[in-house]
């Protein structure tokens, strides 16, 4: 370097600094201008802080609005009216509107076979056409309309006309009975098309026909009821209810997707969306559709751009048509006074009248496991641990018909153990423990299984892939569905997670995800959505409170997990993540089971030794050698525990690897890794038991 022109450290530090403080008074300057901007802009809007204000916006309806205020609604009536103005709630928030009545207007709505027909609209706004609604939330919002002719209901409008929705969120409770051919309701619009961006709703949406006789329509949806809107990074929490004696059309976004009058045409958007939630409904009629769907309940016109959407969503059809759906709580609580802590075998009777139905275990409120109740009568049986003193066991409504009669439950001491393999991935639970796990289960004791991540790191849809492929794979060695658990974070997560300074920090991963998730269609769900009804962000507390909570409630007597001298570091947190968790809870509680780890990923890439084939192309089956050959560890080869598999549990453990298709074989996205799977074919499997 040319000491000339070379700058001093000090210089270098000096000018970083400059260019720092620079950038941060830029950002500054920017972010202020922004917001100054916006008020600037609304200097030209007609200010609303009061109940009358926003009643006097009626007879301006083309004007431009803005909310200088949150207003709370609490026993003032309403009534809707068209709005085709802009109206922008400034962060504010109008709370506890209560709608019980349709407005003036009526608007042509159209059914699947494109029927016509004219209805009252139900919302905070009856119409809104051409109109611009921004950054309002709507909060605790109740409507609750009984109509004898078409209807439908929205928090914001009953029916939206080419208008733009744009970061608006919604919270509140709509109810609509009626019965005249066509009928519906939306956790925002009720019916309509238009722009939806940045929406969030968190809604319970019923909706009941009156009439046993009519065979009518009645639509149901997240964010709207039918139309045909685009939907762009939208969220919805849905919790809905339809009691339909005709053809019924349920979907987490909207119930029907169909563009209208006939030759309509629009390059439609759905994109960045996530539903989170279940439709519990019931369609009595002999031409049965039982359209309920977790995006869109009937897809009639096609979508130019439909990607990156989600569901975390529960289809549950009831046949049982006598009642009405509502909400309420569908759960039995049993309560055990007992003087000695331990493992015990519930046994629970049970009267099931409906369609085969599942039931969410909770031990002292926390979520345990699914378990299946079959159509008819009998008895369930399931390991638990219950501590000493009030102990609580809660079967909670979850997929089903929610007509299960639990009887009597009883519980009994237990000599079964029960042992939990924590995978980072799925296929680390076979590679290394499928022999543990035969011997497990073959010594009358259970097995259970918990994946930390959904393997996605080549994008969410290999989570569903990669899901299945392990439920197959732990069934084949006697590992019942029910006793696999995901929590579902991101793959390639976990260090950072566990890492981050501040544990609150949300985490985005290689998918694009944030927030934990499973695969409804398998009807596998996240832990935490199990547990608290919602998803949890990608979070270093959400992580270990998930974990901790699922051990409080399982109790397993061993634990095995993989090492923390692996350089994958997935697996190297895995490990770490247990162990301090494990720490924690015996401090705290008392709890301290045997912790195990073995090995994914030796020091060398040779290990473990591929598999080499006799003159009769069988595999020459060998043991497995030090994954750590020169790398210092605390980790005593010769203090290993050594399982030795038999043939039938060897030949049993090369099939289960088998159904790692997506592994083995080359991708788009993967190179395949079906010498390197095959090559944990050995005689025996091993592991460490650790103190900590």
């Amino acid at each position: 370097m040319n000491k000339k022109t070379a700058q001093s450290p000090k210089t270098k530090y000096l000018l970083a600094g400059v260019a720092a403080a620079a950038l941060v008074l830029l950002l500054f300057i920017l972010f202020a201008y922004c917001d100054f901007a916006h008020k600037i802009e609304l200097l030209t809007y007609t200010r609303v802080s009061s109940y009358e204000d926003l009643k006097a916006m009626s007879a301006k309806p083309g004007g431009r609005f803005y909310l200088s205020c949150d207003i709370d609604m609490k026993g003032r009536d309403w009534t809707p009216f068209t709005f085709n103005g802009i109206f922008d709630g400034n962060s504010h928030a109008i709370k506890n509107l209560r709608l019980d009545k349709p407005g003036v207007a009526v608007r042509d709505t159209y059914d699947g076979n494109m029927k016509s027909y004219s209805t009252s609209l139900v919302g905070l706004f009856d119409v809104i056409e051409g109109a611009t609604i921004k950054n309002l939330t709507l909060d605790s919002v109740y409507a609750d309309v009984t109509s004898d002719k078409p209807c439908f209901v929205g928090t914001l409008a009953g029916y939206t006309g080419n208008s733009q929705i744009i970061n608006c969120s919604v919270k509140g409770d709509v109810y609509l009975r009626a019965h005249d051919r066509m009928f519906g309701v939306g956790g925002v619009a009720g019916y309509g098309f238009g722009r939806f961006e940045n929406v969030r709703a968190d809604v319970t949406l019923v909706c009941i026909d009156t009439d046993r006789n009519t065979k009518d329509e009645q639509f149901m949806g997240g964010l709207v009821g039918a139309g045909y809107p685009d939907f762009i990074n939208c969220s919805v929490n849905i919790d809905g209810y339809g009691s339909e004696h005709g053809y019924a059309h349920n979907g987490g976004m909207t119930g029907l997707y169909m563009f209208y009058p006939k030759d309509t045409v629009h390059d439609g958007i759905m994109k960045g969306n996530r539903i989170y939630g279940k439709i519990t409904f019931f369609e009595e009629n002999d031409d049965r559709r039982a359209y309920c769907k977790s995006m869109v309940g009937e897809m009639l016109s096609s979508v130019k751009v439909f990607e990156d959407n989600g569901a975390v969503f529960r289809r549950v059809e009831v046949y049982n048509y006598d009642a009405d759906l509502l909400p309420g709580d569908h759960s039995k609580t049993f309560d055990f006074d007992l003087t000695e802590k331990g493992r015990y075998e519930l046994k629970a009777d049970y009267q099931n009248a409906g369609a085969d139905a599942t039931y969410g275990l909770f031990i002292n409120d926390r979520f345990y496991k699914k378990v299946d109740f079959p159509k008819g009568s009998g008895t369930i049986r399931e390991q638990i641990f219950l501590d000493e003193g009030k102990a609580s066991v809660k079967f909670k409504f979850l997929p089903g018909d929610g007509n299960i009669d639990i009887t009597n439950a009883s519980v009994e001491k237990s000599a079964r153990s029960v042992s939990l393999i924590v995978a980072p991935h799925q296929d680390d639970e076979i590679l290394a423990f499928a022999g543990t796990i035969q011997k497990t289960i073959e010594e009358g004791n259970t097995v259970k299984v918990i994946f930390l991540t959904n393997g996605d790191y080549y994008g969410t849809k290999y989570a569903p892939v990669r899901i299945a492929e392990s439920i197959a794979a732990l069934e084949l060695l006697g590992v019942d569905k029910s006793d696999v658990t995901v929590l579902g974070y991101g793959d390639l997560t976990m260090e950072a997670l566990y890492s981050a300074g501040n544990q609150e920090q949300v985490f985005r991963a290689s998918s694009g995800e944030s927030a934990t998730y499973g695969v409804s269609p398998l009807n596998v769900y996240d832990y935490h959505t199990m547990n608290t009804g919602e998803p949890a962000n990608y979070c270093g507390a959400n992580l270990t409170s998930d974990l901790s909570n699922y051990l409080l409630a399982c109790r397993p007597d061993r634990i095995y997990t993989t090492s923390e001298y692996e350089w994958h570091t997935d697996h190297k947190f895995a490990f770490i993540l247990v162990r301090e968790t494990l720490k924690k809870l015996s401090s705290e509680t008392g709890y301290h089971p045997v912790l195990c780890e073995s090995v994914i990923h030796g020091e060398e890439t040779t290990w473990p030794e591929h598999l080499t084939y006799d003159t009769g192309n069988r595999p020459i089956i060998k043991s497995f050698t030090n994954p750590f050959p020169t790398m210092k560890t605390d980790l005593d080869w010769n203090k290993a525990v050594k399982v030795t598999l038999t043939d039938i549990q060897l030949q049993k453990k090369t099939d289960a690897i088998g159904k790692f298709v997506s592994q083995n074989e080359p991708t788009e996205d993967t190179p395949g890794t079906k010498e390197y799977n095959y090559s944990f074919c050995k005689r025996d499997e091993f592991y460490w038991e650790i103190k900590y």
